[in-house]
C-alpha cells in the first residue's frame, strides 16, 4: 500500500479531449503503429481509415478529434461487413467497432505494439506473496500501463496483470525507470525489488522495483 501526504506531487496534467478515452483493462491491441488517412466526423464518433503494418480497415471510435495523419492506439473491437459510408458514397468491406482510442505520437505507436510475456515474468500477486523471499533480488514483471508519471527524475510507472487483491493494495507494482511508456501499454520490466522503501515526502511503498530497465 502507499500512503500520500504532499498530494499533487506526482499529479498529471490535465488532459484535453484529443487525449483520448480510458485506456482498456487488457491494454491496446495494436500489433503495429497505426497511423489514421482517412476521417469521417459524426455525432459523437468518429469514422477513421487506418493503417497498420500491411492492414488497411474501417474503425468507428468515440469523437477524440482524430486528425488525418495522427497515430492512434486502439484497443479490441467488433467487426461489421459491408457497411454503407454515406458521406463518402461508399460500402466500407469491413467496419471494426472500438470503445477505446488515444492519439499519440509516432514514438509512442512505436512503442506500444503488443509483447509477449517473458517466459521468466513474476505474476504481480506473487511478487507481493513473496516479497520477503525476493527482496533486494532481480525481477521480472509484465503487465498493463495504469499510470506512469515523470516526477524527482524518473519516471514512476503502475503496472497492473490481474493479480494480486486490490483491496489490499497488491494488484498494483510500482516501477521506477527512466524509460518512458504509455497507458495502456502492456510492458515488461526487470529490476531490483525493493521491500518497504520510503522516498521522502511521505511516499512509502511496501513494494518497488527499482532501476527497471524495458524488455523489448
Amino acid at each position: 500500500m502507499k500512503w500520500f501526504t504532499l498530494v499533487g506531487l506526482f499529479a498529471l496534467s490535465s488532459c484535453s479531449s484529443r487525449d483520448g478515452t480510458e485506456p482498456p483493462p487488457d491494454g491496446w491491441a495494436n500489433n503495429a503503429p497505426t497511423v489514421v488517412e482517412q476521417v469521417v466526423d459524426r455525432e459523437e464518433a468518429q469514422l477513421l481509415a487506418v493503417r497498420q503494418g500491411a492492414l488497411q480497415t474501417w474503425v468507428r471510435v468515440p469523437d477524440v478529434g482524430v486528425e488525418v495523419g495522427d497515430y492512434v492506439l486502439l484497443g479490441q473491437g467488433t467487426a461489421r461487413h459491408d457497411v454503407d459510408i454515406p458521406e463518402l458514397g461508399q460500402r466500407a468491406r469491413e467496419v471494426v467497432d472500438i470503445d477505446h482510442v488515444q492519439v499519440v505520437d509516432a514514438q509512442t505507436a512505436r512503442l506500444a505494439v503488443s509483447s509477449r510475456v517473458p517466459q521468466d515474468a513474476v505474476a504481480i500477486g506473487t511478487v507481493y506473496a513473496e516479497l520477503d523471499q525476493r527482496a533486494d533480488k532481480a525481477v521480472v514483471v509484465y503487465g498493463t500501463v495504469v499510470k506512469a508519471t515523470s516526477a524527482v527524475g524518473a519516471i514512476w510507472v503502475h503496472l497492473q496483470d490481474g493479480t494480486g487483491d486490490a483491496a489490499a493494495g497488491t494488484n498494483d507494482l510500482t516501477i521506477q525507470t527512466q524509460q518512458a511508456v504509455s497507458r495502456g501499454q502492456r510492458v515488461a520490466f526487470r529490476g531490483v525489488l525493493r521491500k518497504d522503501v520510503a522516498l521522502g515526502f511521505g511516499y512509502h511503498y511496501d513494494a518497488l522495483i527499482e532501476d527497471a530497465i524495458r524488455i523489448e
